[in-house]
């Protein structure tokens, strides 16, 4: 919900809409190359694309957002030294590609894939010409010009990959997709643009944004180890094949988590950004606090009950998991959801070092995973440790963000209990239902009955706000009823 002191924000709709698009997309994509080529290939392709993602993250300096959160952002200088840095970067990425292509492939395991790695540099190479002037728009709360971007690219990049995979009959299907959607992102750009494109360098705001970018370069590096690191050592300790299972379960919560991050992100990083005043600031902070952990608790209960019954539909018989894989994976990427809330508060207060901080912890992971496969042998062993590390980053986010801001160490610590005992109640049943702990199994659905009221009770006036926008979609037919409910119930 927005304030009375905040702008009006125009395209929101849409946005939602593209990024709901983009994100059924790639699901589709995965799909597709599922259904044709099967897990190893699958894996072979899910190679590639954190090939891409890890050059993407460690050359990350967060111009693009330096023009959102800087006061100076409507600056064409500043746009025009964006527009510079973002050509480097393309350039310094298909580089480190073509040069580094034959080792990549060695350390995956899988030496054919070189020639293919090089091929890839052409993606990055056309995204650095892209216009970044609709990310300027969005300081006015105008984001009709990212959400025509995401849909047209997603979509053409879904019939490019389509077609290739019916053609190719294997995972280079992939890398058609990938340069179809950074030429389409590029031309949909400069279409969206209301600024000349230009590049230039400009000394007033070069050393600004440095300050801003270093921690973000250094972040990327440890978002990708945190975020793909579950991928790496899945593919390094159980193989190829496994790496396709594993990534076919987890992109179907994957994408629709991604597609919530990144509208959440972009609604409410220039409200705290602006920080007009702090009532204002407040208002933001409640929001997007409340959001996030209601949103991921929504999708980690959706997922568990969805996934067994979406894999066999989508993918087949070849890729089906345990339900206890299915609700580890579920707890992990929810966790990494609520990341989100400090570290949009982080960028909003142009701390960027915080997200740094954070994601260097989540290399915890990596000797609690060594730990885990001892311990549980297999998937799960190396799933609950990235579950553990990603809680211990959101905890000291949260406090660094409380205390950068000068607000109480741990101000929102109780929505993080809410969320941790959600898991553990449904991880338990998961457990119980396995073992045909039957007694068990309905002690922890008696619990959960009892944390979801209490889980309402507490969020109750943002569950009215959420309502309310939910009302002027369908009518004002839902509210009163549910208004009336909670009276009785109270």
């Amino acid at each position: 919900m927005s304030g009375s002191g905040d702008p009006p924000r125009r395209g929101t709709k849409a946005f939602l809409a593209a990024s709901a698009v983009a994100q059924i997309c790639a699901l589709a994509r995965y799909t597709v190359l599922a259904r044709l080529l099967g897990p190893e290939q699958l894996g072979l392709a899910a190679i590639l694309i954190l090939t891409a993602q890890f050059f993407e993250s460690v050359t990350d300096s967060g111009s693009d957002r330096f023009l959102v959160q800087d006061k100076a952002g409507d600056d064409p200088a500043l746009l025009r030294l964006t527009h510079l840095v973002s050509l480097g970067r393309g350039l310094l990425i298909a580089a480190g590609l073509v040069i580094l292509a034959g080792p990549i492939a060695a350390l995956a395991g899988a030496a054919e894939l070189a020639p293919d790695i090089a091929v890839l540099a052409v993606a990055p190479l056309v995204m650095g010409l892209v216009h970044w002037d609709y990310r300027r728009q969005q300081r006015a709360s105008d984001f009709r010009g990212e959400g025509r971007i995401v849909l047209v690219a997603e979509v053409v990049s879904l019939i490019a990959t389509t077609g290739a995979a019916l053609l190719v009959r294997d995972f280079t299907a992939i890398l058609y997709g990938l340069i179809t959607r950074a030429l389409v992102t590029v031309i949909m750009s400069h279409l969206v643009a209301r600024q000349r494109y230009a590049l230039g360098y400009a000394g007033e705001y070069a050393p600004r944004l440095a300050r801003f970018a270093w921690p973000l370069m250094v972040n990327g590096l440890l978002i990708f180890i945190g975020g793909q690191g579950d991928r790496i050592l899945i593919s390094n300790q159980l193989g190829v094949a496994e790496l396709g299972h594993y990534s076919a379960v987890m992109l179907l919560i994957y994408y629709p988590s991604a597609m919530v991050m990144r509208f959440m992100t972009t609604m409410f990083l220039p409200r705290l950004a602006a920080r007009k005043d702090e009532a204002a600031w407040d208002r933001a902070r409640e929001a997007l606090a409340g959001q996030t952990m209601l949103a991921a608790l929504a999708m980690q209960f959706g997922f568990v009950l969805a996934a067994p019954i979406a894999v066999l539909l989508l993918y087949g018989e070849r890729f089906e998991v345990a339900w206890l894989a299915v609700a580890l994976i579920a707890i992990l990427q929810s966790a990494r959801f609520i990341r989100m809330w400090p570290v949009t508060e982080a960028m909003g207060l142009g701390r960027s070092h915080i997200v740094m901080v954070g994601n260097g912890v989540r290399l915890l992971a990596f000797p609690g995973a060594i730990a885990g496969l001892a311990l549980l042998d297999g998937l799960e062993g190396i799933i609950a440790a990235f579950i553990l590390a990603e809680l211990i980053a959101f905890v000291l986010g949260l406090a660094m963000v409380n205390q950068a801001h000068r607000t109480p160490l741990f101000q929102g610590a109780a929505r993080f209990c809410y969320f941790v005992i959600g898991s553990a109640l449904l991880l338990a049943i998961v457990i119980a239902q396995k073992e045909a702990w039957w007694s068990v199994m309905a002690g922890g659905g008696v619990s959960l009955l009892v944390w979801a009221a209490l889980l309402i009770r507490a969020e109750w006036p943002l569950l009215q706000d959420m309502l309310i926008i939910l009302d002027r979609a369908t009518g004002r037919r839902l509210l009163p009823v549910i208004r009336a409910a909670g009276r009785r119930s109270g």
